[in-house]
């Protein structure tokens, strides 16, 4: 499904992220909580923690990736004292959170894909709306089935956004496309382009060296 009158990306304002913090229950048991378990992918501000006291995972191809409940705007990030305290491990709170997509996924009978030509490139982009467009990174043959089973480079400049351009795009146009959606987020991911080729993903051959950054470890 298309919707091409719909703005290409949105984000949360102030007022609704502080707003959202303000009404997280500390004392939520796992059961309350898990549902709303998601993974953090690497962003290029530094997290509000201390990275070594968050559970960490990496993903291929070479994602980094933390734990986090995601609050509706914002997503609070989860230390190993709050996994022990709801009686869960590393793995199983990951695998939860994966669990927490694919059903999101499959809730689902169509995804609103946004068509745009920038700069007369064709661009296809995804926002779930609900904070978890990304972390189809981690998921490739569910992001394969949100793009309609196409192939092609991946940005994932934001949270909730993915875009998708032709293979063959310039490298150059990408990481100009990369950075403009980055810029008008304060908390942009730190992600290079990636390839989508049959349901698999890998870091795109020929990116900007710019963008080939080390996920964030702060």
């Amino acid at each position: 499904m298309t919707t091409p009158d719909e703005p290409l990306v949105t984000t949360a304002t102030v007022d609704e992220v502080i707003s959202a913090i303000e009404s997280v229950d500390l004392e939520a048991t796992w059961q309350e909580v898990a549902p709303n378990l998601r993974i953090a992918l690497p962003r290029r501000r530094a997290l509000p923690v201390d990275i070594k006291d968050l559970p960490q995972r990496e993903f291929s191809p070479g994602i980094r990736t933390v734990l986090g409940l995601d609050i509706g705007p914002a997503m609070l990030f989860v230390a190993r004292q709050q996994l022990d305290g709801w009686g869960v491990s590393v793995a199983e709170a990951f695998e939860q959170a994966l669990d927490n997509v694919r059903t999101q996924v499959n809730a689902r009978k169509q995804f609103a894909l946004i068509h745009e030509r920038i700069a007369d490139v064709p661009t296809l982009a995804f926002q779930s709306r609900e904070g978890w467009a990304s972390q189809l990174l981690l998921l490739p043959d569910q992001l394969a089935r949100v793009l309609g089973e196409r192939n092609g480079l991946i940005l994932a400049p934001m949270r909730d956004l993915v875009i998708c351009l032709p293979l063959d795009v310039e490298r150059e146009f990408a990481g100009w496309l990369l950075e403009e959606f980055a810029a008008v987020d304060m908390n942009a991911l730190d992600l290079p382009p990636f390839a989508l080729v049959d349901g698999h993903l890998t870091r795109a051959v020929g990116a900007p060296p710019a963008l080939r950054r080390t996920p964030v470890s702060h």
